[in-house]
């Protein structure tokens, strides 16, 4: 028997209220879900707030900037990722390949949070090599398991996010699209966009016309596949797609 004095039981139970009231002051979000439209379709992503907070916040932050908007994918790797978040075209209706593209107005580096593995169809953060908190503003999608790799490099990249439903068809088709490096029959001619996913159509090729672009990310509250702000600034009192 171990007997503990009515002391020491006070003082157990003041530690307790005192980690009771601090478990129960710790705000609990639950996960939210946006939607994320594409040239090729839209994907709808949960997102995982409560176990990467700082990661969805900044994330929040380019989605509530409009920064996202009318970007371009910028990398793809075919059974490995799919990236974007990065890039937006210097010219509309010229090439990136000769025009450019500039990169989107970061934020302040967040903090690296890994917390779960990167497998197939999970959103992680991209960042600079042998920084973990160097991540800003681009993130990629996992086409495979990439726990092996991912999970034990530069202090494992964050999972923030997972794409739902028939979403990852959306993300595949992207990867199975030709990249330039694909179609430039003269060495270099791609410069830094050499695997940017890149379908030009007949007498357009090389121009943004063949890019696959963000046209917006949001919340769609009512899930009619319309994100609310496009509706918000629709016509049919406010519902865009009525």
């Amino acid at each position: 028997m171990i007997l503990i004095s009515s002391s020491r039981l006070k003082l157990i139970g003041v530690c307790f209220v005192i980690l009771f009231s601090t478990l129960q002051a710790t705000p609990v979000t639950a996960n939210f879900i946006l939607r994320m439209q594409t040239d090729l379709g839209g994907i709808d992503i949960e997102m995982f707030d409560t176990v990467a907070p700082q990661t969805v916040a900044n994330f929040m932050n380019y989605v509530n900037d409009g920064d996202y908007d009318g970007t371009f994918f910028h990398r793809s790797i075919p059974g490995f990722v799919v990236q974007g978040g990065g890039y937006i075209a210097n010219t509309p209706n010229g090439s990136i390949l000769t025009d450019g593209a500039s990169l989107i107005p970061t934020d302040p580096p967040v903090v690296n949070e890994f917390n779960l593995s990167n497998l197939r169809g999970t959103i992680a953060m991209a960042k600079v090599g042998g920084d973990p908190d160097s991540a800003t503003s681009q993130w990629f999608f996992n086409l495979a398991d990439n726990s092996a790799n991912l999970d034990s490099q530069n202090g494992g990249f964050t999972v923030f996010a997972q794409v739902l439903g028939d979403g990852m068809e959306v993300v595949d088709s992207m990867a199975a699209l030709q990249r330039c490096t694909d179609i430039a029959f003269i060495p270099g001619s791609c410069g830094s966009f050499s695997v940017v996913p890149f379908a030009p159509s007949e007498g357009d090729a090389f121009t943004n016309n063949g890019l696959i672009n963000i046209s917006n990310v949001g919340v769609d509250s009512d899930g009619d596949g319309v994100i609310d702000s496009v509706e918000d600034a629709a016509p049919n009192a406010g519902d865009g797609d009525n």
